[in-house]
């Protein structure tokens, strides 16, 4: 499918009034349960928290769905609304799920529910919180479950017990049913890889509110022993930096599930229980060295000079000293989980290294240090978007030399995060005649996730005047490729205007009397749209300003994701 068709499907809805339907007001009174307010899958909420009142909401499964209601803040110059949100069952009388801040001040409560009807409760954090927040209300299909906890005992079998095997790649699932209970998962590798687990929101309820994982190897028989950190969140169900040093040999591991140690009791209903039910994502990067990319006659770190490799093979080399690197190229054809690990090379061997990945223009996207002249280093991370990309091996400090042994591996993420970044008003929009330049931004926390409605604006325009956001897919050509962006519309009669969008599709806004035009944008709750990029700009309509009688706005990137933060 074109890309035109891609973004036009995504983005038509928002003309008119489906896009209106997604973004509503609160309606008070919502104090109790019986007046919750009926929420509609991928609605966003624009609501109020009066100091010490409870705000209610509703909706219905007609099937099971893994469901998400999260707060985000507002416009001002200190959005901060510090919320809890808990999911309880129709009568509001037992609780399911709940999240404290997993987002800063705002909650992420996610949860895997059957079809059924549920109220939902937000309230301050503290009886003085007040202010504007949003509520989003997202259902995504459940994710798969691979593998579920065996019989107890499950946990260390040097103690006796039986863990649950796995396969890697899976989502597998468990109950802790006492805040002492210890799970193991075991799997097998049969080559060099690196290994991810996180837990999101694939668990059944009432949800385990707090979960830890960690790494335990094999190293004799009936010999188990801790390696890398565990991973947990103290206000969060969520679990997602859970690492081991360097790449994971073949032989015998297991994940550690159990509840958070190092948590507060609180004070119900806003209390860590510590038992319930979670579920944990797996992925595996294997690492076996299929082919080996040798680096180029030096100078070798531009994208011209660069070896090529793919993610899978091992790359060696030789660091000169004075901070050169060396780079590798690959290609990614979407969102991609990126491993990279180096080892000292053949002698002389050097002891400590850094990695990067640079994107097709030559910016860095991610980094790994080791931490030091006798540290390698370690970098994993996800690219959302497909393409080409380098991997940079350079030496830990500026004198270090030496060769190194490059392993790669890379998988499909078991998230992509969403994102929302802007240009500075100030470098690229252009004053209107009212002294000021249009601002295009978005409520502090809210992000274009799927299956949600995101809502932005653009402010300092005139009042009750004509505004156009414009939205593409680039913000480097235009046209089919054939227009280099941004554009130029000083000979059209605005000079200091810059068009930085390809203008693939157009809205039109009435600002209110403010000066402020909203816009409201539902994205598809399906998997395949996430790490798809929409860039965005307003074209606002000033007359008094110039020949071309327009201002325009500066410009902001959407990257669509299934992670929220």
């Amino acid at each position: 499918m074109r890309p035109t068709v891609v973004l036009s499907s995504l983005l038509l809805p928002l003309v008119g009034t489906h896009a209106l339907a997604q973004s509503v007001a609160e309606l008070e009174p919502n104090g109790t349960v019986a007046q919750g307010q009926t929420l509609i899958a991928g609605q966003h909420v624009a609501a109020n928290l009066v100091a010490g009142e409870q705000d209610w909401f509703a909706f219905t499964l007609a099937a099971p769905g893994q469901v998400q209601v999260r707060t985000s803040g507002n416009y001002a110059v200190n959005p901060s609304v510090d919320t809890y949100v808990a999911i309880y069952d129709a009568a509001g009388a037992t609780r399911l799920a709940w999240d404290d801040n997993s987002d800063g001040t705002h909650s992420v409560c996610g949860v895997t529910l059957p079809a059924g009807s549920y109220s939902v409760l937000v309230v301050g954090k503290t009886g003085t919180v007040q202010g504007d927040y949003g509520l989003d209300y997202v259902v995504l299909p459940p994710a798969p479950i691979g593998n579920v906890e065996g019989a107890e005992p499950n946990d260390n079998p040097a103690a006796g017990a039986t863990p649950t095997p796995i396969t890697l790649g899976n989502t597998f699932t468990g109950t802790i049913a006492t805040t002492s209970d210890v799970d193991w998962f075991t799997f097998t590798l049969t080559t060099r890889a690196v290994v991810q687990a996180v837990v999101m929101d694939d668990a059944g309820v009432p949800q385990l509110d707090q979960t830890r994982v960690a790494f335990q190897q094999e190293t004799g028989p009936n010999a188990w022993v801790p390696i890398g950190t565990s991973s947990f969140i103290t206000t969060s169900h969520r679990a997602f930096n859970l690492s081991h040093p360097g790449t994971l040999l073949p032989g015998n591991y297991a994940i550690e599930v159990s509840s958070a140690t190092s948590t507060a009791a609180g004070t119900a209903p806003w209390n860590y229980v510590k038992t319930g039910a979670y579920s944990v994502r797996t992925v595996v990067m294997e690492m076996p060295g299929l082919g080996l990319a040798l680096e180029t006659p030096e100078p070798n770190n531009t994208t011209a000079t660069a070896s090529f490799l793919n993610l899978g093979d091992d790359a060696q080399g030789f660091i000169t000293g004075s901070n050169e690197g060396d780079w590798y190229g690959f290609v990614i054809s979407g969102p991609t989980t990126v491993a990279a690990m180096c080892e000292t090379g053949a002698a002389p061997g050097i002891t400590g290294t850094s990695l990067r990945i640079l994107d097709s223009n030559g910016n860095a996207v991610a980094n790994g240090s080791g931490g030091g002249a006798n540290a390698h280093a370690r970098l994993i991370a996800t690219l959302r978007e497909p393409g080409f990309y380098y991997l940079e091996v350079a030496g830990a400090v500026f004198a270090g030399t030496g060769n190194y042994l490059l392993r790669t591996g890379g998988g499909t993420p078991m998230f992509v995060a969403s994102s929302f970044t802007t240009q500075p008003p100030s470098t690229n929009a252009c004053i209107g005649s009212n002294g000021l330049r249009p601002n295009f931004a978005r409520p502090s926390g809210e992000q274009p996730f799927l299956g949600s409605t995101f809502v932005s604006r653009v402010s300092n325009v005139l009042p009750n005047t004509l505004v156009a956001p414009i939205y593409g897919l680039s913000n480097v050509t235009a046209s089919g490729g054939l227009v280099p962006l941004p554009v130029d519309l000083a000979p059209l009669g605005a000079p200091g205007c810059f068009v930085r969008v390809d203008p693939i599709v157009v809205d039109a806004v009435i600002a209110d009397a403010n000066g402020v035009a909203s816009f409201a944008l539902p994205i598809p709750p399906s998997i395949a749209s996430r790490g798809f990029s929409i860039f965005a700009q307003c074209l606002c309509l000033d007359l008094p300003l110039n020949p071309l009688g327009l201002s325009v706005s500066n410009d902001v990137r959407m990257i669509l994701g299934d992670r929220a933060f």
